[in-house]
């Protein structure tokens, strides 16, 4: 099972974590692994890319594991965007989990 770690400070999400592997099928052949992957790395894009956000970024491969924290200072906008960012990634992976209840679970802590 995937698990999505979604961190609050002040009603702001300031972090995601996901770990583990769905086991919905074979790896390659995992149409939830691949969904939450896509929905991660276009999360991950608006953020750096069309942002320019610096995140903090983790990856444990071996283990199943990344971690994405949002910088403490932002400016307003940024900061605005970064949270609609990171609430629709949320409702996503809900959503997903939704359909999938056996193979991902949300959390936020």
């Amino acid at each position: 099972m995937t698990t999505a770690r979604f961190s609050t400070t002040g009603g702001c999400i300031r972090a995601v974590e996901i770990s583990g592997h769905a086991g919905y099928a074979e790896a390659g052949e995992d149409i939830v692994c691949a969904a939450i992957s896509s929905a991660l790395d276009l999360t991950s894009c608006f953020l750096d890319d069309i942002l320019g956000l610096t995140l903090q970024t983790e990856v444990d491969e071996e283990n199943g594991r990344i971690r994405l924290v949002l910088p403490t200072k932002m400016e307003e906008n940024a900061a605005e965007q970064a949270q609609n960012a990171m609430s629709a990634l949320m409702v996503y992976l809900i959503n997903l989990g939704v359909r999938y209840p056996d193979f991902i679970e949300v959390m936020e802590v």
